[in-house]
């Protein structure tokens, strides 16, 4: 089903699909998943629903902000590993982030660790914004080369988020409203691969 406007986030960019559900005269409909196709976002439910019907969405609250909290939470991680020195990210997901080639340390690991921590006590706002395409400078960074020639070239305007001084990368995912709701660290573990390959796996 597609609706003329939608609060569900559609799978992508490596987060998952929202869950809900769908209201409309006294029926619940559930909301198994949100594709996007083209510029439509499809809501896959667990029965039919017809066309024209004026629906409320509920979200599945819980769902959407475990997930907003991971996601702000690897960006934060990103960035402060960058600062540190640790080489190029190659992967990411709500558990792990993966850098090559990379000198990262159990050192370098604790020191992160600490910082991450600090940031979430001190609360500091996560900024999303746009700006201008042409504007954008990504230097050398080959992960961030990589997915700015993924978008269309139509698109001029890109979404930043911002973690004070801490990390800054476009991105259309969804994102707490400040470190204090990302929550402290529970784990923070290195695992050193061959060929210089460094994964760090985290959990909230």
């Amino acid at each position: 089903m597609v609706l003329d406007r939608t609060a569900f986030y559609p799978e992508g960019g490596g987060q998952p699909t929202d869950h809900g559900t769908l209201e409309a005269d006294g029926a619940v409909y559930n909301v198994a998943k949100a594709m996007k196709r083209g510029p439509q976002i499809f809501h896959y439910l667990d029965k039919d629903i017809a066309e024209g019907t004026t629906v409320h969405g509920v979200i599945d609250w819980g769902r959407r902000f475990n997930f907003m909290r991971l996601h702000s939470g690897e960006h934060l991680l990103t960035g402060l590993f960058e600062a540190a020195g640790s080489g190029p990210k190659v992967f990411s997901s709500f558990s792990q982030l993966d850098f090559k080639p990379s000198d990262i340390t159990e050192e370098t690991l604790q020191s992160v660790w600490r910082r991450f921590d600090e940031i979430v006590d001190m609360d500091v706002p996560v900024r999303i914004f746009y700006t201008d395409r042409e504007e954008l400078v990504v230097g050398d960074d080959a992960r961030k080369q990589s997915f700015l020639e993924k978008i269309p070239r139509g698109v001029d305007k890109l979404r930043m988020v911002e973690i004070g001084e801490c990390a800054l990368t476009f991105c259309m995912g969804t994102h707490v409203k400040s470190t204090g709701e990302i929550g402290r660290l529970k784990s923070l573990r290195l695992e050193p691969k061959k060929k210089r390959r460094k994964i760090v796996y985290f959990e909230l």
